[in-house]
């Protein structure tokens, strides 16, 4: 996958797209072998491989197909997995904003801000102040003014 995510930064959708296949026939070879998996890679689990192929394709461009991968990793994520649901949140509310659904991405925002602030985690809230400067061209509509609120509230 993260040869995946490195193709995707460089704009190659067809290496990009084999590099996910080829993560995806490793996990499929992988599964069930839990004794001769090494421990540092035990993390990477389906839902890992949904929400990052989510999220190659999101750096790839491809907000429409990354949207309902991200989203579907983040609805199968546990409370546990705080830090990974605050980065997954801000990926969702990217997609969702450059899809135009500023509604939907502020809210996802908002769960990152939410999550970030809980975890107190400096990486989560940079995304998020990241995702707020993208948001300048909106910024009297509601949703971001609401958004704007809670990250005042929440971050000081």
């Amino acid at each position: 996958m993260r040869e995946a995510f490195a193709h995707a930064t460089l704009r190659d959708a067809s290496a990009c797209k084999q590099a996910i296949d080829r993560s995806r026939d490793s996990f499929e070879c992988a599964r069930g072998r839990t004794d001769e998996t090494p421990s540092w890679v035990r993390y990477f689990d389906e839902t890992k491989l949904i929400v990052d192929t989510g999220i190659a394709l999101a750096r790839l461009g491809e907000a429409p197909r990354a949207e309902p991968l991200i989203a579907e990793g983040l609805r199968r994520e546990t409370s546990g997995q705080q830090r990974g649901r605050a980065l997954h949140a801000f990926w969702l509310a990217s997609t969702q904003l450059e899809q135009g659904k500023l509604g939907d991405a502020c809210h996802s925002a908002g769960l990152a801000l939410g999550l970030s602030t809980v975890i107190d985690s400096p990486r989560g809230a940079g995304h998020v102040r990241e995702f707020h400067r993208r948001l300048a061209p909106y910024a009297r509509e509601a949703p971001v003014i609401r958004f704007e609120q809670r990250m005042r509230e929440s971050l000081g």
